[in-house]
């Protein structure tokens, strides 16, 4: 029951809390998170048990390492053009947002595909004794944390800066210059993301078919 508790906490506080609760009541989001939790923990758990359940935590852990590289890569890529945006001396406020706005569908995509499925079911699948049970819970524990802290800081200062109005007007050095804290370009969080890749692709070459 170890792993089911675990991904209920985890799919209660991010997809409930942190999501769910935009669109629905405090308790009925946690409510719905926890469910979720819930149905997707004892369907792992099930899966787990069957002769298929090791093909299945395998091609798992090898999508966490895909959905890890992806959000990793994908976060670089979004702050070295916002970097570049903003070293030009003509670019204007409108440029600096339709620059960035592509990037919003593409982080939901791929947290959504983390936070909804990819995590919680690696999670449980991959809970046998051995060195990879290890490489995954100390992953999860990781990715849990920082999607509170992008939650907490990222999400409200991205997403303010993103509906705020910006002109044609050519930017100042200053206002550029707060663009950037206000974008929080100097985000270190790809670097985590690349790090949990890594630790998931050490965790591929320890697949659970040959254990």
């Amino acid at each position: 029951m170890t792993p089911i508790l675990l991904t209920v906490v985890f799919s209660t506080v991010v997809t409930g809390l942190f999501n769910l609760s935009e669109f629905m009541p405090m308790p009925a989001a946690l409510a719905a998170g926890a469910a979720w939790g819930v149905v997707l923990g004892l369907l792992a758990s099930w899966l787990r048990s069957k002769p298929v359940g090791v093909w299945l935590e395998d091609g798992f852990v090898g999508l966490g390492a895909i959905g890890f590289a992806f959000a990793g890569c994908g976060g670089l890529m979004a702050i070295l053009l916002l970097d570049g945006t903003l070293a030009s001396s003509s670019v204007t406020g409108e440029t600096l947002e339709s620059t960035f706005l592509p990037s919003i569908p593409y982080y939901i995509a791929v947290n959504s595909a983390l936070e909804l499925l990819i995590v919680p079911v690696v999670l449980v699948m991959g809970w046998r004794p051995g060195v990879r049970r290890v490489l995954i819970v100390g992953t999860v524990t990781a990715y849990f944390a920082m999607r509170l802290w992008t939650y907490v800081a990222f999400v409200p200062a991205r997403l303010g800066w993103a509906d705020a109005d910006h002109s044609s007007q050519v930017l100042t050095a200053t206002d550029r210059a707060q663009a950037g804290r206000d974008l929080m370009l100097s985000d270190p969080r790809w670097i985590l993301l690349l790090a949990l890749f890594a630790v998931f692709v050490v965790a591929t070459a320890l697949p659970a078919r040959r254990r």
